[in-house]
């Protein structure tokens, strides 16, 4: 008989292996990219408890006391700052000041050169000029001069001129040939007048050789400074220049003021009305022609 079978006992077949995962994180090349990560963070945190341990226990950090040392010169900046600033300020102001000024001086040169472009303005210089050629006579110039204070502009004829020219429009003045020869009439009296120099006996020699001079018998002796003056003051008027004659006769000696106190009154009035003439055209003819 034969030996039956046995049946084989069936074995599962066996599942294959998964397979292994790559072992990155033992790696090197792994390791390096978490380190380079943690590092800032480590770094941070022992900064972190340092500067508690070192604001617990009191301690000064480093560089404290260069700061404290800095605080002074830091709390003087804003002092330096402020006080430019007012520097600044002031300059600002003297500018503004001196702007306005200028403005206003403009303003002014355009509102005359407006009026003198103007007829008025035209015809107040005209009735100057007529003015100017009445004073150098004689006669009196009272309608020469109304004529010109009622066509004068603002401020053209200031007070002060007004009223020199408004003092002798109706009387007039001498001319400059009328005074030379009131004054040169006078020489005599002035020369009698002159004061001697040396004693009685020198002056007594003056005298005599004087007098023997007039008939032609002897030179005449040389003038004193005395008389170099008063003839001084005759060439002056002989050229035409009052204001050197007057100053001249002005300088003369004390004693012989009194003779000379009329006629440098006629001719001290006869100076100021010309310089007042003058002086009112100028102040029209000066101001600028705008364009």
């Amino acid at each position: 008989m034969t030996k039956s079978a046995r049946p084989r006992k069936q074995t599962a077949p066996a599942s294959p292996r998964p397979a292994e995962a790559p072992a990155i994180a033992a790696t090197p090349a792994a390791r390096i990219p978490v380190r380079r990560l943690l590092l800032p963070g480590i770094g941070f945190a022992c900064g972190v408890a340092a500067t508690a341990i070192v604001l617990g226990s009191g301690v000064a950090p480093v560089g404290h006391a260069e700061a404290q040392a800095a605080a002074p010169a830091a709390a003087a900046v804003p002092e330096a700052l402020v006080a430019r600033i007012g520097q600044l300020e002031s300059a600002l102001g003297r500018m503004e000041a001196a702007a306005a000024e200028r403005t206003e001086t403009l303003s002014r040169r355009i509102d005359r050169a407006e009026t003198v472009r103007s007829p008025q303005g035209e015809r107040f210089i005209a009735a100057a000029l007529v003015l100017q050629a009445s004073v150098a006579t004689a006669r009196p110039w009272l309608r020469e001069y109304q004529a010109m204070a009622r066509l004068a502009p603002p401020g053209m004829l200031p007070a002060p001129l007004n009223e020199v020219l408004l003092s002798h429009a109706a009387r007039g003045l001498p001319t400059e040939a009328e005074l030379r020869e009131r004054y040169i009439a006078l020489v005599p009296q002035l020369v009698a007048r002159v004061p001697r120099q040396g004693d009685m006996m020198q002056q007594a020699v003056t005298t005599m050789r004087g007098a023997v001079a007039s008939i032609g018998l002897a030179a005449a002796p040389p003038p004193s400074d005395h008389e170099q003056a008063i003839e001084g003051v005759v060439q002056h008027l002989r050229r035409g220049n009052l204001a050197a004659a007057v100053g001249d006769a002005t300088a003369l000696d004390p004693s012989l003021q009194p003779l000379l106190a009329g006629w440098l009154a006629q001719a001290g009035a006869r100076l100021a009305v010309e310089q007042a003439v003058q002086e009112t055209l100028l102040r029209m003819l000066a101001a600028p022609v705008r364009s």
